[in-house]
């Protein structure tokens, strides 16, 4: 086999419902020097099952019975097996738009000071229903201005040098910030991007404030962990401070009933001409599954 250009990285755990769809659409990408490795987190349902019917020579399926070792562990486990110049990431219940990688590989080979890019994205919910998009910043000065708050840059829409992931492994502890943590831990000494325009559609399912939660406080955590001076300690003290606020809110809505309603708050608005590529989109991809499963 010849040697990929990308490794798309993809952990499944229990996605027999949404894996089929997202795999679906890096088989349809413009780009095809690429290999997909899926890590079968221990799942339990047909999740194996429909990914070994997709006999395709650039897919990698590992399968790991022994149980659900979580997202961190196995896309580290991705990079090990990795033979890409470039990693992208890609979740279970994702869909990337058909010129994804292509557009992202030609940033990064224009621009070879870039370690890490991502690009806008559309959230969905359910069968293809948008709700909103990714709040975007685009150049480095902008995704870092506001460390111990977050990097907007979302995880699922990541490509970049191998040689940076093996560098910056995902940490096992920190749990529902796995992402953010390894930016917090690089920003200083790499550089990021992000393509403004949207190439994927990013699933969001149940909104939980525990789980929102969790994530805040191991944020909080690694912020404590970083203090060796006063403005170290300044993030610290301001992102503790914003994101206990952020908890409590949560908390507030989760309790109302009304915590999905104030989570789109934060995401923005989009126009009917992005509403329309979306669809069309989403509606090529199904069909292109069903033809596959008839086939």
């Amino acid at each position: 086999m010849e040697q990929p250009l990308i490794t798309v990285a993809m952990s499944a755990h229990n996605a027999s419902a949404t894996v089929g769809l997202a795999v679906q659409s890096i088989l349809t990408q413009t780009y095809q020097h690429w290999e997909l490795i899926i890590v079968d987190d221990g799942s339990t349902d047909r999740t194996a099952e429909i990914l070994s019917e997709m006999q395709d020579p650039r897919i990698r399926l590992i399968q790991e019975p022994l149980g659900n070792f979580g997202l961190a562990s196995r896309l580290n486990q991705c990079v090990r097996l990795a033979r890409g110049q470039y990693i992208a990431r890609m979740d279970a219940d994702d869909v990337a738009y058909p010129d994804r990688l292509e557009r992202q590989v030609q940033y990064l080979e224009e621009h070879r000071d870039i370690d890490l890019l991502g690009t806008g994205a559309v959230i969905f919910k359910g069968d293809g229903e948008m709700v909103g998009r990714y709040p975007t910043a685009c150049s480095h000065e902008t995704i870092c201005r506001r460390p111990w708050w977050g990097f907007p840059l979302a995880h699922p829409t990541w490509m970049g040098k191998r040689t940076w992931f093996v560098a910056h492994p995902y940490s096992e502890r920190d749990v529902r910030c796995e992402d953010q943590v390894v930016l917090l831990q690089s920003f200083s000494h790499s550089r990021f991007a992000t393509i403004a325009d949207v190439l994927l559609g990013y699933r969001v399912s149940e909104i939980v404030a525990g789980r929102l939660g969790r994530g805040r406080l191991n944020y909080c955590r690694r912020l404590l962990a970083r203090v060796n001076d006063f403005s170290s300690l300044g993030w610290a003290l301001m992102g503790i401070g914003a994101h206990s606020v952020a908890l409590a809110r949560d908390v507030i809505l989760q309790m109302s009933g009304t915590v999905e309603v104030g989570s789109r708050t934060s995401w923005v608005s989009v126009d009917r001409t992005e509403r329309e590529r979306w669809q069309s989109v989403w509606t090529g991809l199904v069909a292109e599954q069903s033809v596959f499963r008839h086939a």
